[in-house]
């Protein structure tokens, strides 16, 4: 299991950002780990419990602004399986936070994109 010392070993080098840019992290797991969303044994709930790990890790560090699991989307042969919108100094930054999510540890992919600032509407 995934310690919550791991996640804050990830986060460690990040200090609290003074201008933070937004990003969005999209989650893409494994077949396997979909499948362990709706299993009602320990490895369900284990896998669950790795992800509330990890976003309360996140919500302590203060660089995520929301992000929620979502229905099955496929696209590309890759599932698409949620989302965070996080602040940071850096892309780098954001990259870190993202390399500890659980999805990124067990064979599936994160991948961080940084918003486009439109005139005239808020981020």
């Amino acid at each position: 299991m995934i310690r919550t010392t791991l996640f804050g070993l990830a986060l460690a080098a990040l200090a609290a950002p003074a201008l933070a840019e937004p990003f969005t992290m999209f989650i893409y797991e494994t077949p396997e780990d979909i499948a362990l969303r709706s299993d009602a044994t320990e490895a369900g709930a284990a896998y669950w419990s790795l992800w509330a790990e990890y976003s309360a890790v996140l919500a302590g560090s203060g660089a995520v602004r929301g992000g929620a699991p979502l229905r099955i989307a496929e696209a590309d042969g890759a599932t698409l399986s949620g989302y965070f919108i996080l602040e940071a100094a850096s892309h780098a930054e954001a990259e870190a936070l993202a390399a500890a999510a659980p999805a990124a540890l067990r064979g599936g992919r994160v991948v961080v994109m940084p918003h486009l600032a439109v005139p005239g509407m808020s981020n």
